[in-house]
């Protein structure tokens, strides 16, 4: 309750002071489920579809649109979100850490929580970073300018492996999100129904998953097993991945439904 009560004073105090100071405001690297807890407080205001929050216009953004961590921006009234999205692509308040190994033939094959690992090791704060993509090899991680150029100094080894550093701006990000389209046959377009279709698990199994609170739906925490998804709905699901929900299911001629989703592999 009080890390709730934390973050909603939080982007009261951000919105506000954007709204009456006149300038751009942000929170730290937010997860998911603190991106949800945000929905919910414009939800109980009644601003979640204005895209508005204390009066104040806001939007998420983390570096690139497929981000799992963001940061949420308040605006004034002069300035529009494209613009401020510029900006960020740009370097100005956050920038792109690219973390390589020194000799390829020695590396470690390293994953995201390697590279996650070694931060807070160092002592860093969780919040100061975006998402951390990997080839394997390479890392490359969304961070706090103000602290950019000392993570790029102490990050030197990553598991066993040596690192050079260097910052990029965000929107150098040489990694692409990877998918692939499948096709699923359902019999509604129920959410419980989508998961045990989509990852390959018994219908209990799937709703065993959303009973535990790891199922978001465009970033809110979705615990309803018989909510509907809707074209372009954004679904990720922790330890499984994430897909799009590319169009409302059409029903085949033997009575069931025919849908497709964007598996982000």
């Amino acid at each position: 309750m009080e890390e709730i009560d934390l973050l909603k004073g939080r982007v009261k105090d951000l919105s506000l002071r954007a709204r009456e100071q006149g300038y751009c405001t942000h929170t730290a690297f937010l997860s998911q489920s603190e991106q949800a807890l945000f929905f919910s407080f414009c939800k109980e205001s009644g601003s979640l579809l204005k895209r508005e929050y204390c009066g104040a216009k806001f939007f998420l953004f983390g570096g690139y649109e497929e981000a799992d961590r963001k940061r949420i921006y308040f605006l004034p009234d002069y300035e529009s979100e494209e613009e401020e999205k510029e900006k960020e692509s740009e370097g100005e308040s956050f920038l792109l850490l690219k973390a390589e190994p020194r000799n390829i033939r020695f590396a470690d094959t390293l994953s995201h929580r390697d590279f996650l690992g070694a931060l807070m090791n160092l002592g860093f704060k969780r919040e100061c970073f975006g998402d951390i993509l990997t080839d394997s090899h390479t890392g490359y991680i969304f961070v706090e300018k103000s602290i950019a150029e000392q993570v790029k100094d102490e990050l030197t080894k990553v598991k066993h492996t040596d690192m050079d550093n260097s910052l990029l701006l965000p929107k150098d990000l040489p990694l692409k999100p990877r998918f692939e389209e499948k096709t699923i046959y359902i019999a509604s377009d129920r959410l419980d129904n989508v998961l045990a279709e989509v990852y390959s698990l018994s219908r209990r199994s799937a709703q065993e998953v959303i009973a535990s609170e790891s199922v978001f739906v465009n970033g809110m925490t979705m615990k309803n097993n018989s909510h509907v998804l809707k074209a372009m709905d954004r679904v990720s699901v922790k330890g499984h991945g994430k897909f799009l929900y590319l169009d409302e299911a059409k029903p085949t001629r033997r009575g069931r439904l025919v849908a497709k989703v964007k598996l982000y592999v």
